[in-house]
């Protein structure tokens, strides 16, 4: 009996690898040649070189593999192999010779939770770099910008001519900087002034410093200090000099990303959208499990009746249903609408419910 299921497991899960690799394959090339497509008109702006353009395209790749396609390709290979085994009736031949649709599933199930744990390392350790050189090809390498900032000890740093900011927080939503440190410098590099503010907001085109304190240097060395509540300074950077530097949760692995809220909460600031991204980086590999029970149901369902066509099509509506889910808990937890666990939680929790409830419906 168990060399039996051994023989069986091998081969549902070899028929499933390889709809699998082709449904991954698949869907990576086509959000490639979009992706591609998207930044065309950036590549031709900047006349940018052939070389540039694979290097992009090569390190999208992790990306759009490990969090956008590998769920629905999951889900795409469940649909397509179970109704091919249904259409050749072996499920049928499986369950006269005493096998279970949960024993037959089984398999299946297993490998979503292997492909989750390799999806949640993904996202660990490779995603970020590639997203970081991502961000370096296209503002360094193909437009030509200098590089003016860097994220070091879990703050971000600017550089501008003659000042360098250093910088806390930078909340893109309020147009804010929070925990803000200023270093203004002569012609000689010599700071002449520093300045310290718990926030700086960008205000009808200009920066109001929020409780803080000014420091002026003068060449003998003595320091006259001034604090302040609230203040306008004239600076020749604008929010548009800063809106593009900040320190995005796909380029942090769980581990730096938590460590950075860490920092972000103990100097007394809002990591609430960060806190999302957090709890995300958890719920979302595990879609991958939730797209094998919701897609076993709709498989034995329709897999006499159905083909290749309705199975992409059943595909793209779940896709489409999650994807949005998804998006809209989000944007309610990261305005505060929703407690962060509860935003990233919910959608993987009703998909999962749903394709529960919906697996324990099927006849066996």
């Amino acid at each position: 009996m168990r060399e039996r299921y051994r023989v069986l497991n091998r081969y549902v899960v070899r028929e499933y690898l390889k709809i699998f690799s082709l449904s991954l394959s698949s869907l990576i090339l086509i959000y490639v040649v979009v992706l591609f497509f998207q930044k065309m008109d950036v590549f031709i702006k900047y006349q940018a070189p052939v070389y540039l353009i694979f290097e992009y395209i090569l390190y999208k790749v992790p990306e759009v593999t490990f969090q956008w396609t590998l769920p629905y390709a999951v889900l795409l290979a469940t649909l397509l192999t179970l109704g091919m085994l249904s259409r050749h009736s072996e499920i049928t031949a499986m369950k006269a010779g005493g096998v279970s649709l949960y024993r037959v599933t089984f398999p299946l199930l297993l490998t979503a939770v292997l492909i989750g744990c390799v999806s949640f390392l993904g996202n660990e350790y490779l995603v970020p770099l590639t997203n970081q050189r991502v961000r370096h090809l296209l503002s360094v390498e193909v437009r030509k910008e200098k590089t003016s900032s860097f994220f070091k000890n879990y703050k971000i740093w600017y550089r501008s001519d003659q000042r360098i900011y250093n910088i806390q927080l930078l909340d893109p939503d309020k147009k804010s900087l929070n925990g803000l440190t200023l270093y203004q410098f002569d012609s000689q590099f010599r700071c002449v002034r520093r300045v310290d503010a718990r926030e700086a907001k960008w205000i009808n085109d200009k920066w109001q410093f929020l409780e803080g304190a000014v420091r002026d240097f003068d060449q003998q060395g003595s320091i006259q200090t001034s604090p302040f509540r609230e203040i306008e300074l004239i600076l020749p950077e604008g929010w548009e000099s800063f809106q593009a530097i900040e320190r995005q949760s796909k380029e942090m692995s769980y581990t730096e990303l938590r460590n950075y809220i860490q920092r972000i909460r103990s100097a007394g600031y809002d990591p609430t959208r960060y806190l999302v991204d957090l709890h995300s980086k958890l719920s979302y590999p595990l879609l991958n499990v939730i797209m094998v029970l919701i897609g076993i149901p709709f498989a034995l369902k329709s897999g006499r009746s159905g083909g290749v066509a309705l199975s992409i099509g059943l595909s793209v509506m779940i896709g489409f249903l999650y994807g949005l889910a998804f998006s809209v808990f989000l944007s309610f937890g990261r305005s505060g609408i929703l407690p962060p666990f509860l935003a990233s939680w919910m959608p993987t929790f009703l998909f999962g419910m749903a394709g529960i409830f919906a697996l324990t419906s099927v006849r066996q």
